[in-house]
């Protein structure tokens, strides 16, 4: 005949079991998060290292003409 005291060691490596798997989860969505911001802070410095070498590359591109602006009324550079 079981009795209830029998149970309660089961149902408390049970509730540890849960609590185990939730720190884990805890810490799992906590790395995805902070290597999300890492991969966007180097997506920005990989597109600012690039516009850097498109410059560098090619100094004979002019700069892209602003909204209402034509070739022929581009101020001089000086």
């Amino acid at each position: 005949m079981k009795t209830r005291s029998t149970n309660f060691p089961r149902r408390s490596r049970g509730g540890s079991a849960v609590l185990v798997l939730l720190v884990l989860l805890t810490v799992m969505l906590i790395l995805i998060e902070v290597n999300t911001a890492a991969l966007n802070r180097l997506e920005r410095e990989v597109k600012g290292l690039e516009k850097e070498q498109v410059q560098r590359l090619n100094p004979s591109a002019k700069p892209p003409l602003r909204p209402g602006q034509t070739a022929t009324n581009r101020p001089a550079s000086r």
